[in-house]
């Protein structure tokens, strides 16, 4: 991924922003978004800087934002404790965003799943009415299809179009979702507060139950074989969502799936043509959704 040619006068820029002098280390980050940490004089890290090089990447940027500014003004006292926007600028053109770093008091610590739900309630209201206009089925369908070309790519598809059978995937509630919602993001603050990095994968117009499920995906491949992870996802789907509306069997576990297409398209989108579709997902999303 290409960087900013001119790390240093980045770094100005961003020092501005932090009001003290920084150092940028380049991270590893989405297709056509560079992603940089920024570090102090005392090599403590202070902020998150986010680049957009194309039009695509301009918009998921421009989005996360928008949902760190909403947060912070709209619901300030909730349990969600999100990182500060300290500038919404442009670099070489594109968008520029530096958010500050955050450091839980308590680091390791996972929210009560109680507090955790509260938080997630909250991702989810930061879509608009005008994202749900939007066919969520067709989003995931045109995702799909974007991928290289494989056979493995046509039984995703095909996948879908099962499960499009069963469930009327435009009429599942939805929301926004968090899109990293897991151990390594999310941390439990004071008074029972939830605070949550990475902003990156933030999307609008998702199934709700989302960020419930990727959270529990990512303990059970802490706890299981990765093959074993997805079925037992799709297995503790009725429980994990029943906080959202009471969900049915049936339904809950058509979301389990639909998160895993999401997770399926995303990574096979990110490692790029010719290595797909060799990576995590053909060892344990793909049987579970196959097999369905």
């Amino acid at each position: 991924m290409n960087q900013p040619s001119d790390l240093r006068e980045l770094a100005d820029l961003v020092g501005a922003a932090v009001e003290r002098p920084v150092r940028l280390l380049p991270q590893s980050g989405r297709p056509g978004e560079s992603l940089l940490h920024a570090y102090d004089e005392h090599a403590r890290r202070v902020a998150v800087v986010r680049w957009a090089e194309d039009e695509a990447a301009a918009r998921r940027l421009l989005d996360a934002a928008s949902a760190l500014a909403t947060v912070e003004a709209h619901h300030h006292g909730s349990r969600l404790v999100v990182p500060r926007l300290l500038a919404l600028t442009t670099w070489a053109g594109r968008p520029l965003l530096v958010q500050e770093w955050c450091a839980t008091p308590y680091p390791g610590r996972v929210p009560a799943r109680g507090a955790r739900y509260d938080a997630e309630r909250v991702v989810v209201e930061l879509g608009s009415t005008a994202d749900l206009d939007r066919s969520y089925a067709d989003g995931l369908r045109a995702r799909l299809r974007d991928l290289p070309s494989s056979a493995f790519g046509d039984q995703l598809l095909a996948a879908l179009d099962r499960l499009g059978a069963q469930h009327d995937l435009d009429a599942l509630p939805r929301g926004a979702w968090h899109g990293s919602w897991s151990r390594a993001t999310v941390a439990a603050g004071p008074q029972g507060t939830v605070l949550v990095r990475d902003w990156d994968r933030f999307e609008r117009n998702r199934p709700i139950g989302f960020d419930t499920l990727h959270f529990r995906l990512d303990e059970l491949r802490g706890e299981q074989r990765r093959p074993a992870a997805g079925t037992a996802l799709v297995t503790e789907a009725p429980r994990l969502l029943a906080r959202w509306h009471g969900r049915v069997v049936g339904e809950a576990r058509c979301i389990a799936r639909l998160l895993l297409l999401e997770l399926a398209a995303r990574e096979l989108a990110e490692v790029g043509p010719g290595r797909a579709p060799v990576s995590w997902t053909a060892d344990w999303i793909a049987p579970t959704l196959f097999s369905a």
